[in-house]
């Protein structure tokens, strides 16, 4: 095979070492009323229109 590889012959440690490190989502975002303190470590987002949930990359 063209690069020295057989497909299959990868290991999981090369496999892995190809993957992305993480997946974000920042859209623009305007100051707008937030939460209080409490409420917003509760929901991970001081602001409540980003107060969404994580899909994980689902598609929609």
């Amino acid at each position: 095979m063209p690069g020295g590889s057989t497909p299959g012959s990868d290991s999981i440690a090369e496999c892995v070492n190809n993957l992305p490190l993480a997946m974000a989502y920042v859209p623009m975002q305007r100051w707008e009323e937030t939460y209080e303190p409490g409420e917003a470590l509760m929901n991970g987002t001081v602001f409540p229109s980003l107060n969404l949930p994580f899909l994980g990359g689902a598609k929609r």
